[in-house]
């Protein structure tokens, strides 16, 4: 290892180390990539998610001869959006370094595919928000990297559009720097298949991270959202509606490896048809991670007796000193609210969507206000 003249033996003591600790954990990594096997019933992480028709059929994907390829565009980033490409082996560790939830075989499948997607390098606030947007008719693998400067205000919207029915498999690191703030959507749209694996890294800043789904067959989102630094604040945020044979499959995990931070999740489904809702989050509070404040709400609205609705929040604390909580509830919808439409001369049918939007909106409201 070559150090710098300038560098005090301090310095690079604690370079060596942490070079020591990043093979150390690109060695693991590989060794997690390989033992892991494709997602089954036995998986706890995805035991309500059909994994025997939709992961199965994702891995068969990401394995067969299919191409990935689709369209990528980025607006109102100027200088700040840079192409990733499977060269860029620094971008490369970090998706190798990427937690999942249940899902280490089929990172491995999408590591084989890297190289398609955007780096977004924010060092000044956006006057607009940025949009990224991915499409494809066939299967598409895109990687985000996005990481926004101390101090910075930025907005990003990241859209998938699986055209005909496409499948996306996309992973998204992002990276927030202290007293940054951060406004982050994520928009699916009409995919037979799409799965999103997040990791948000909170050093001291503000995250607010809002997903919509929209008309996907299935969709698999894990977000994984880390705070390393006091002060530091995550909220999450989602709202679906969800019909036909649709299945979401929403795992989250609110992780704080220090004290004196906050996060907040609430996420709200409307459940039509025969689709089903799946919700499964977890708060860790580390050791000595006092002071820390942490909630999470699932809330979902039955509008048929044939929908289904699995919701496993949890909380695992490890410190004391704590203002942790988590609140979970299904139900169908408020037939007195439903009688008040409709004795005003509201169609049924609008009435319930006047319900449906009313219950998902104040989760829009509540992202637009954060």
């Amino acid at each position: 290892m070559d150090f710098p003249q300038n560098m005090s033996m301090e310095e690079a003591f604690a370079l060596a180390e942490a070079e020591a600790k990043l093979k150390q954990a690109l060695t693991e990594s590989k060794a997690r990539f390989e033992n892991a096997v494709i997602p089954n019933r036995l998986n706890e992480d995805w035991r309500f998610g059909r994994p025997h028709k939709h992961a199965v059929a994702l891995a068969e994907l990401l394995q067969s001869d299919t191409p990935s390829q689709g369209e990528a565009t980025v607006q109102h980033a100027g200088e700040a959006a840079v192409p990733v490409t499977a060269e860029d082996d620094d971008l490369r560790q970090t998706e190798m370094l990427m937690p999942t939830i249940g899902s280490d075989a089929l990172l491995g499948m999408h590591l084989k595919r890297f190289g398609d997607g955007y780096a977004l390098y924010i060092e000044e606030d956006t006057k607009e928000p940025i949009l990224l947007t991915y499409k494809t008719d066939t299967l598409y693998t895109p990687s985000t990297f996005i990481m926004v400067a101390p101090g910075v205000k930025a907005h990003v919207i990241e859209q998938h559009y699986g055209c005909e029915k496409g499948t996306i498999f996309a992973t998204r690191n992002i990276q927030v720097a202290e007293g940054a703030e951060l406004k982050v959507e994520l928009q699916p749209y009409g995919c037979a298949r799409c799965m999103s694996i997040t990791n948000i890294q909170n050093m001291g800043g503000k995250v607010v991270h809002y997903t919509h789904h929209f008309a996907c067959d299935w969709a698999r989102e894990e977000t994984v959202a880390e705070i390393y630094t006091p002060g530091a604040d995550n909220q999450l945020f989602s709202a679906n509606k969800l019909d036909l044979d649709q299945v979401l499959d929403q795992h989250t995990r609110q992780i704080h490896h220090v004290g004196g931070a906050t996060s907040n999740l609430l996420y709200k489904n409307v459940v039509d048809d025969n689709a089903t809702g799946i919700f499964a989050g977890n708060i860790y509070v580390a050791p000595g991670a006092h002071n820390t404040d942490a909630y999470q709400s699932n809330r979902n609205m039955l509008l048929s007796e044939k929908a289904t609705i699995h919701s496993l929040p949890g909380l695992e604390i490890l410190a004391d000193k704590v203002r942790c909580s988590h609140g979970s509830a299904s139900a169908p919808m408020d037939e007195e609210q439903l009688f008040y439409l409709l004795s005003r001369g509201i169609p049924r049918d609008e009435a319930l969507a006047l319900v449906s939007h009313g219950f998902l909106q104040d989760v829009v409201d509540k992202f637009e206000r954060s």
